[in-house]
């Protein structure tokens, strides 16, 4: 197997946003993970819930496809300057030549839970979703193999 070189990283996780919050939490062996306490919700969980994810914003352009995920998506985009670093790697290589490898939750539990109640007595069949949250993601990972 050939090496993959990782030129840059970042998380944004339920202990915190990026690199600084990620690496002593994980040496104390400390958790982000609290009891759930959804304001509408019962639900004898514990959860991970990154910090300031609600109060996120996409750009004016993107506006159309907001939901927690895709804020989600864009904490972690612009944690540690990691934009930045991708911009200046397709500037340097050309963007055929760069890979971003992204993952995200489902961000969207308290929405599940939320529709649950609402099903259908019958027949069991959820709600449907509104228009902004079958959107799907606005960032999608592209996965590009270096030339050997």
């Amino acid at each position: 197997m050939t090496p993959l070189l990782l030129s840059s990283y970042t998380a944004t996780t339920c202990l915190g946003r990026g690199l600084a919050a990620l690496r002593p939490a994980i040496h104390q062996g400390r958790s982000g993970l609290q009891p759930c306490a959804f304001e509408t919700v019962e639900l004898a969980t514990w959860i991970g819930e990154v910090p300031a994810v609600d109060s996120e914003q996409l750009p004016a352009a993107l506006a159309h496809y907001d939901c927690r995920n895709n804020r989600l998506t864009q904490m972690g985009l612009e944690t540690d300057g990691f934009a930045d670093r991708v911009r200046a790697a397709i500037a340097r290589y050309g963007k055929t030549r760069v890979g971003i490898f992204l993952g995200t939750s489902t961000a969207g539990i308290l929405q599940t839970e939320l529709a649950y109640r609402r099903r259908d007595p019958q027949s069991g069949a959820l709600p449907s979703r509104p228009a902004s949250q079958r959107k799907g993601s606005v960032i999608t990972a592209r996965i590009v193999m270096p030339e050997v």
